[in-house]
């Protein structure tokens, strides 16, 4: 396969060499690969630390955007850019170890699956209450309402690249059940496999933003009644 890394990243800069070097490191038996990281307006050092880091590795593409735009653009942009037939999806904040595209890679070995989600581990230990039942909301809202199996819809993937470039609506993070949803519906074959997530370092999450859950509420109701 021809592989596409995908990164997004905001004021990462204590981090995404770090990023950069593990996963890399677990690259040795992948021929063809790239990786691609989509800067979202950082005000920190982040973007000097990616051009650096890609005077030296030809393999690394970089994207910017002048203004914040949000994860959601920005997964749309990269999976749109990338150039590899599979695609991986991760972050930048050190919070998912490169030892965890192993272990996607061995899932789609096993079982050549279309899409591979990997399911957080030990999210008890990591998050809050409050985040937990925001977990746990937005893959209830998948099995109850869209009959899907996600158990872990916003977790990191591994898959076809057609599969990450449906078209959707949402431009929250409810995009990534949309294209679950059309994934399920086409018949693509999707399995989940355990990995790694460990606690936040450095830096401030933004996924629990008030603006995040409003327009994911927002984009569900939208989907609701278009269906």
């Amino acid at each position: 396969m021809f592989l596409s890394i995908v990164i997004p990243v905001y004021n990462e800069e204590k981090t995404i060499k770090a990023v950069l070097d593990e996963h890399i490191a677990q690259l040795k038996h992948v021929e063809q690969w790239e990786i691609v990281c989509l800067d979202d307006a950082s005000t920190d050092g982040t973007w000097g630390i990616l051009e650096a880091y890609a005077q030296q590795q030809s393999r690394l593409r970089l994207l910017r955007h002048e203004t914040n735009q949000g994860i959601s653009p920005s997964f749309q942009q990269l999976f749109e850019e990338a150039k590899g037939e599979y695609i991986y999806l991760t972050a930048g904040d050190g919070q998912w170890p490169a030892e965890n595209l192993t272990r996607l890679l061995k899932a789609y070995q096993e079982t050549q699956a279309d899409l591979v989600i990997g399911v957080r581990q030990g999210r008890s230990q990591v998050y809050s209450f409050g985040r937990r039942i925001l977990s746990y909301g937005f893959n209830y809202l998948a099995k109850v309402f869209l009959h899907i199996n996600a158990q872990d819809a916003n977790g990191i993937k591994l898959g076809r690249k057609e599969i990450f470039t449906a078209p959707v609506h949402s431009k929250s993070f409810f995009a990534e059940l949309e294209r679950l949803s059309q994934a399920y519906k086409k018949g693509y074959q999707i399995v989940h496999s355990p990995v790694i997530f460990l606690p936040r370092q450095h830096g401030v999450s933004q996924g629990a933003k008030l603006k995040n859950i409003t327009g994911t509420i927002r984009d569900f109701i939208y989907f609701l009644f278009q269906k």
